[in-house]
């Protein structure tokens, strides 16, 4: 059990403090470990409190607190218990237990000396795995270990890349911090502090089949699925079912049955179908999920999206292509190969259905010729001939498929698709033949990699800089007469100088002669 410090006052301007191990702790001005900064009254040393034990919380209720404040003051100590009464300390030891209002001088500075708990919920492989030296740590610092969960525990020690399991995931639910053994040896190298220690730096990485998950703050789960509404088989469907809507309740997520949203046909209209996603299970049905058409996400991705504080997109699973038809209001869901392998038969395999298809269609509806006649457009038949062979294809056209112009690319039926022979095609004669390097389009367009464009030279480097201009000019013209004017002083004074050296040199042997 940790002891807190904490004033009355948070306005005061006076810090809080943690003690994390027996000892004795000075409380004065400067050089204590406890500073009374704003009441003038305090001494230097003013008082000590002394943590003999550190106990927990269930042994702190039950029997004796050991902690005790002794008073070194001039002005004295005063303990006010349960606001009724108030106790001065003076040149004397009294104890202290959980709630007691102990003041330091005038009165000004009170502080409330409170049990700030620690309950640890271990969770290990196996549970004889728990070291020793951590169970050491738990003791130094009088924290609590409990064998199972409950609302008593405030955080939950792991393993480094330990398998997810039930009641990790509980404690997830609970919005329980996730940490590691290591937090522990750093809460307890210091006796005394300001704050309680982040564990932002100690939480773990967890194993989910196979998959690394990095675990966050409860604090940032809070709103990673917001916005999302999720579509629920029977949660006994799952495999971890019975902590799934927790999981997402605690993640600002919805989630909804996939029974009752089938069922329904109304009152879903607002919601996005991009943040509308179904979660799979084992034992999906497969045809009422693509018939849904929305994207899904497995249990485990979306374990790992709460467990990490954000859902990526790569975790989601796109929804299967739909192909309505024109003519009915039934819908076929086709996988991409089907839709490419239908695309790429060849045009002289479709005259063998087309013609199956229109004596199916005659010999069901012998009045044919009424309905057709009764129709809003007119109908009619095509004959399309391919280049390459002698085989045909009679198609059935509306007219309204034809454009504004009396052309189109491509013509829309219920059964196939067959492409307009307007089109000119290369014959296999002209794909044989040389390149006709005519037909290509020419271009005057430079390209956007071009070195002038990488490279921005001006055409006129010094259009806008100094140079040409006339006072430039001047004072180049200056200095460099000012120069010429110095190299001839300087020549003059050099041949002064040698005339000068050379006049003395011959009076001295002059003299020297006479």
């Amino acid at each position: 059990m940790v002891w807190g410090l904490f004033p009355v006052d948070p306005l005061s301007g006076e810090d809080k403090y943690y003690i994390f191990s027996k000892g004795t702790f000075r409380v004065g001005r400067k050089d204590c470990e406890i500073i009374v900064k704003k009441d003038k009254g305090v001494s230097r040393v003013h008082a000590e409190i002394i943590v003999d034990v550190m106990t927990s919380m269930e042994a702190g209720k039950t029997g004796s607190s050991n902690a005790r404040v002794r008073d070194l003051s001039k002005y004295g100590t005063f303990i006010n218990k349960n606001l009724v009464s108030e106790k001065r300390v003076l040149n004397k030891e009294s104890t202290l237990g959980d709630g007691d209002m102990v003041s330091f001088g005038t009165g000004s500075a009170t502080y409330r000396f409170s049990f700030v708990p620690l309950v640890f919920l271990v969770l290990c492989s196996e549970p004889s795995q728990m070291n020793r030296p951590l169970q050491g740590k738990l003791s130094a610092v009088g924290a609590s270990i409990i064998g199972h969960l409950n609302q008593n525990c405030t955080h939950v020690i792991v393993e480094q890349f330990m398998e997810v399991n039930e009641s990790l995931l509980e404690a997830v639910a609970m919005r329980k911090p996730v940490i590691l053994g290591s937090w522990l040896e750093f809460v307890a190298e210091k006796s005394i502090r300001n704050e309680m220690p982040c564990s932002s730096s100690y939480i773990p990485s967890l194993a989910m089949e196979g998959t690394s998950v990095k675990v966050v703050d409860p604090k940032i789960r809070e709103r990673c699925l917001e916005g999302y509404t999720f579509l629920l088989e029977p949660l006994e469907m799952y495999k971890f079912g019975c902590k799934i809507q927790k999981l997402l309740d605690i993640a600002s997520a919805k989630s909804l049955s996939i029974d009752e949203f089938c069922s329904t046909s109304q009152g879903f209209e607002d919601v996005d179908n991009n943040r509308l996603v179904y979660v799979i299970s084992g034992g999906s049905e497969v045809n009422r999920v693509r018939k849904l058409a929305l994207p899904m996400v497995d249990e485990k991705d979306l374990l790992r999206a709460i467990l990490c504080g954000h859902i990526d997109s790569s975790m989601l699973r796109a929804p299967p292509a739909v192909i309505s038809s024109s003519c009915s209001t039934d819908e076929t869901i086709v996988a991409d190969s089907d839709v490419e392998g239908e695309m790429s038969k060849p045009l002289h395999e479709a005259h063998t259905i087309m013609e199956e298809t229109t004596e199916n269609k005659e010999n069901a509806f012998p009045n044919n010729s009424a309905l057709v006649s009764e129709n809003a457009h007119s109908v009619y038949e095509e004959k399309v001939s391919v280049e390459n062979g002698d085989d045909s294809v009679v198609i059935r056209r509306d007219k309204t498929d034809n454009s504004d112009e009396g052309t189109t690319d491509i013509i829309y039926s219920q059964d196939i698709i067959v492409r307009n022979t307007s089109i000119h095609r290369w014959s296999s004669e002209d794909a044989s033949a040389e390149v006709n390097f005519k037909c290509f389009r020419k271009r005057h367009t430079l390209s956007g990699n071009s070195f002038n464009n990488l490279v921005p030279f001006s055409r006129f480097p010094y259009k806008d800089s100094d140079y040409g201009n006339g006072e430039v000019e001047e004072s180049m013209k200056e200095e460099k007469k000012r120069k010429q004017l110095e190299a001839m002083a300087e020549d003059l004074f050099n041949s002064e100088k040698g005339r000068k050296r050379g006049t003395t040199g011959s009076l001295r042997g002059f003299l020297t002669r006479a």
